[in-house]
């Protein structure tokens, strides 16, 4: 795991086991569909775009007695937590490789395209359908 947006490995391991444990509390619930491309088969993630909020209101959660969360918490990490396909989510990380390919693809995604589900974690298929 590498540095993203300045939070470091450590403390993205971090939210990532805050956000494992509300999972399994039922309080987040596993990716069903794509928020980006629709697609319900396949690999699907939770992409965190905000490390600093699911880790301070898990950690406020965690912390209570009796450990609860409240409406509010859920719609915070609602907000940072986003369902993604595998493709999706590698083509958003993608955009420093090749910014013009990761912006057709999601184009195309907006036109309604759907690309095949991904089952394992191939990095090779970016590069032969995508050109990454």
């Amino acid at each position: 795991m590498k540095s993203y947006k300045g939070w470091s490995p450590e403390f993205r391991k971090a939210s990532l086991k805050l956000t494992n444990k509300a999972k399994t509390l039922g309080w987040i619930a596993q990716p069903k569909q794509c928020r980006r491309c629709g697609q319900t088969k396949g690999i699907l993630h939770l992409h965190n775009e905000d490390y600093d909020v699911t880790y301070d209101t898990l950690t406020e959660a965690f912390n209570r007695f009796p450990v609860s969360i409240t409406e509010h918490e859920l719609s915070e990490l609602d907000r940072v937590l986003e369902p993604i396909c595998w493709r999706c989510h590698m083509m958003h990380h993608s955009v420093g490789r090749n910014k013009q390919a990761v912006e057709q693809y999601f184009s195309e995604v907006a036109l309604g395209k759907q690309w095949p589900p991904v089952y394992k974690h191939d990095f090779t298929i970016l590069n032969r359908d995508h050109g990454l």
